[in-house]
């Protein structure tokens, strides 16, 4: 697989940016220009006293609306709804347009009506095609160039209405706002081919969205957050309007006001996306980026509190809003990735659009008790409710982590049926050379089956095998068994003793196949370099291990022994379930010979998996350990112990970190499905330490995944 494919979005995908930034500066242009227009109309017709009952009341239009989109998400996919609601919110501006002709009054209330029930439902719904169209890796990638095509449209939306406002009429922009809902349209039809399932291919959840949100720890969060953001939101957004009606009155010039604000808000999150988007989230993560926002509003509300006028109003909001559609846009949509198609559909709207106008609600309930306190009162009082709003976003986000890993895992575990037969095969197989390799030379056990392939072709000829695969001579050939009379004289540990040291093959099994004495244990350990007895004697010592540890460790640790008794031992060792042993083990993962080091790693993994509490490894030593293995030689395209290396690598990053999910994500890195090796390489990034990440991710590029795995005992 080429290495382009694998460090960006596949083709297709990428053919899918360019309309995804234009559908998305559609979107926000709309936006920002109809929020524009909505608060200029209605504040000129209904005042401000009317602001909190007309929030409430387009709440509760937002909340029954967003039942019927969620619906219709779960059912038809995003591919389908998006263009849909593009086309049919340029259908309702024109209606609006011509009614404004006759009643501005009314023209008034249908757009705030309008823009309730669309403005979040189609930003929401567009970020789910998103979600949908890239893998969470790919997503990561381009979702500052989508944010940043939204950025340029709120630029656009801005300075469209801040000239129009000079030359053209208010309910004129109306017929502006649908001609830019047409051009939404064509660029999410061009999003939309290619996306995943673009039909009723899911089931809907059963018990729907709410229960799903209601007994997921991780979307109530998600919850949470869009609730505080929600609230904060409504309360600086009346704040915003109060202070600017004081200000500057009805008509044209509180338009031309709402315009450039707007604008100056696009501009600087378009500085923020493309400037400080992609660094903070390499560099703080998710949760990190999210956190700016609220960390942003507890220090402007901070500023305001202190000196309460239009400029601090302006920059607390406008704050707010920059890093909203900016650096908290970007991680956030992220959070919904690894998630199942069919519970993202579910639950996505009806947290986006459901829990955000339920705080809104929550808002507007608050200032219809404050609106009449006066301006003074009540903008201190919403000051500290959005700085307290903020320190509660703030703790919620900080939970997000463990959550996204979590649902980066479960994706894996449940794409990995996607690997394929042949993946499933080999699999197998080297699961099969972990069990034989730990006890038999590669190069022996290749010889030995050739041996044995000859003596079943002189068999089938009728001819007398030259030897038997146990290595004992045939029958005629080879010297006779030395009798036990001379081991009758000794006594019976010494009879035993001379039995495991006469090199004989009968005899030494039949020495091992009672149980071994402590005092036998010395003469035992050798014959782990004996492939004619190895399992035979792995068998016997594995009966005394608990009782002969130290033994087993001296000889482990020491390297002086034979190599492939020092590899053999693991395999007797990982039965014992002793913190020594642990430690003893441990210990060998320095071991100068990689075959022991591999086969170390694999019996802590298999002690680790019976019994958590006897294997303790730090984090910080097993990343150690991880970067040692990684920088203890070079990695070139010609090594022949590159896979087996990098296979050993998890091996040890899976004795500190959740093993399954890591196993998995390194068996489906190179597989051909662009979603799952997207996740996969999505879940290393978040679960790895930087130091280890930027040492073993682009090894990986290259490499063939051999990952052994530990044998059942």
């Amino acid at each position: 697989m080429p290495a382009s494919s694998r460090k960006h979005p596949p083709t297709g995908a990428m053919s899918a940016v360019g309309p995804a930034a234009i559908a998305s500066g559609s979107l926000v242009a709309q936006h920002v220009a109809g929020k524009a227009t909505r608060d200029t109309l209605f504040l000129s017709y209904f005042g401000l006293g009317f602001l909190p009952a007309a929030m409430i009341g387009a709440a509760i239009l937002s909340l029954l609306a967003v039942l019927g989109i969620s619906r219709t998400l779960a059912k038809y996919g995003p591919a389908r709804v998006v263009p849909t609601l593009f086309a049919s919110s340029a259908a309702l501006f024109l209606i609006e347009w011509r009614l404004s002709l006759h009643s501005e009054r009314a023209a008034a209330a249908a757009v705030y009506a309008h823009t309730a029930v669309f403005g979040s439902a189609a930003v929401s719904a567009f970020w789910s095609l998103i979600n949908e169209r890239f893998d969470p890796h790919a997503a990561k990638k381009i979702v500052g160039r989508v944010a940043s095509g939204g950025t340029v449209g709120g630029i656009l939306g801005g300075v469209v209405v801040w000239r129009a406002s000079a030359h053209l009429s208010v309910p004129l922009t109306l017929a502006l706002l649908a001609g830019i809902n047409v051009v939404g349209l064509w660029a999410a039809l061009r999003v939309a081919r290619g996306a995943h399932g673009t039909g009723p291919a899911v089931e809907p959840l059963a018990g729907g969205g709410w229960k799903v949100v209601r007994e997921t720890p991780y979307l109530r969060d998600l919850g949470l957050l869009v609730l505080a953001g929600a609230v904060i939101q409504a309360l600086l957004d009346w704040l915003l309007s109060a202070h600017a009606s004081h200000t500057y009155g009805k008509g044209a010039e509180l338009l031309g006001f709402f315009a450039l604000f707007n604008m100056v808000v696009g501009v600087l999150s378009f500085v923020a996306q493309t400037g400080l988007s992609r660094p903070l989230l390499d560099r703080r993560g998710l949760v990190g980026t999210v956190q700016s926002q609220p960390i942003t509003v507890a220090l402007c509300a901070a500023l305001a509190l202190v000196a309460p006028h239009l400029s601090t109003v302006v920059l607390l909001r406008g704050g707010e809003a920059v890093t909203r559609n900016s650096l908290y846009r970007s991680a956030y949509e992220l959070f919904y990735t690894p998630l199942p198609t069919a519970k993202k559909r579910a639950t996505k709207t009806l947290i986006d659009v459901g829990v955000d106008r339920a705080g809104t609600m929550l808002a507007s309930v608050g200032l219809l008790a404050i609106v009449h306190l006066g301006l003074d009162s009540a903008t201190r009082i919403v000051l500290i409710a959005a700085m307290t709003l903020a320190g509660l976003a703030w703790l919620v986000s900080a939970r997000l982590h463990d959550g996204y890993v979590s649902a980066l895992a479960a994706s894996l575990k449940s794409g990995a049926i996607a690997l394929g037969n042949e993946d499933a095969k080999d699999l197998t197989t080297r699961n099969t050379l972990a069990e034989t390799t730990a006890l038999l030379d590669r190069e022996q056990l290749l010889a030995r089956i050739a041996q044995f392939r000859n003596a079943t072709e002189s068999t089938a000829n009728g001819a007398t095998p030259a030897a038997s695969l146990s290595g004992a001579a045939a029958p005629g050939t080879a010297r006779e068994p030395p009798t036990a009379a001379s081991d009758l004289a000794a006594g019976p540990v010494d009879a035993r003793a001379v039995q495991l040291r006469s090199g004989d093959t009968a005899r030494m099994k039949a020495a091992l196949s009672a149980p071994l004495t402590a005092a036998l244990v010395t003469f035992a350990i050798p014959l782990l370099a004996n492939d004619a007895v190895v399992r035979d004697a792995v068998r016997s010592l594995r009966l005394i291990a608990p009782r002969a540890t130290g033994q087993l460790l001296d000889a482990l640790l020491d390297h002086d022994v034979d190599v492939r008794v020092r590899r053999r031992i693991p395999r007797v060792l990982k039965v014992c379930r002793t913190e020594r042993a642990g430690a003893g083990l441990l210990m060998a993962l320095a071991d100068p010979v990689f075959d022991v080091r591999v086969q170390v790693a694999l019996a802590l993994t298999q002690m680790q998996m019976q019994d958590q509490g006897h294997v303790v490894l730090l984090p910080d030593k097993g990343f150690d350990v991880a970067i040692r293995e990684l920088t203890a030689g070079p990695f070139t395209a010609n090594d022949e112990d590159r896979d087996r290396r990098l296979g050993h690598v998890f091996t040890v990053l899976g004795l500190v970190l959740e093993r399954e999910p890591l196993r998995i994500a390194y068996r489906t890195i190179r597989s051909e499905d662009p979603r799952l090796r997207g996740t996969a390489r999505e879940y290393l990034e978040v679960t790895l330490p930087p130091r280890v990440r930027e040492v073993l991710l682009p090894l990986l590029d290259n490499a063939q995944p051999t990952l052994e795995e530990a044998p059942s005992p």
